[in-house]
């Protein structure tokens, strides 16, 4: 595995050039769900979840510009219950409808994938539990 991206406080510039760089993101927003890689401009969320495809796990709490970035080697993972999007037969779960068809399939960690999660406490010199997501 590479070396570690950098992690602390940083503008969103920073961010997408160095720990989001090459890493799918995830993150809501009042136009629903978003699986892609980080947009140019900071999205209207306050986290923003990413994972590089060399396995390196990044999370993103946003204010503005500047983002609070953690990142983690994707160890010590447990599988979360993911957004259900419908499967033809029912409606789902109606807060992710307006993400179908965007973004990558459901099995490239789209709209209606299972993710994983970690929970790790003591990240940034023990600013507190951090929660870190990818698709399982």
């Amino acid at each position: 595995m590479s070396a570690s991206p950098a992690s602390g406080r940083m503008t969103w510039a920073q961010a997408i050039t160095g720990p989001l760089a090459e890493a799918t993101c995830l993150w809501q927003d009042l136009d629903g769900l978003h699986v892609s890689v980080a947009p140019d401009v900071p999205p209207p969320t306050s986290i923003l979840w990413g994972w590089r495809p060399d396995s390196w796990l990044v999370r993103a709490r946003l204010d503005g510009d500047t983002a609070f970035v953690a990142v983690h080697d994707g160890t010590g993972l447990a599988r979360t219950v993911p957004w259900n999007i419908g499967d033809g037969h029912n409606d789902g779960d109606l807060r992710v409808a307006a993400s179908r068809d965007r973004g990558p399939s459901p099995d490239l960690g789209g709209a209606g994938a299972t993710y994983e999660q970690v929970v790790v406490d003591g990240i940034n010199d023990g600013a507190g539990p951090v929660t870190f997501l990818r698709p399982a």
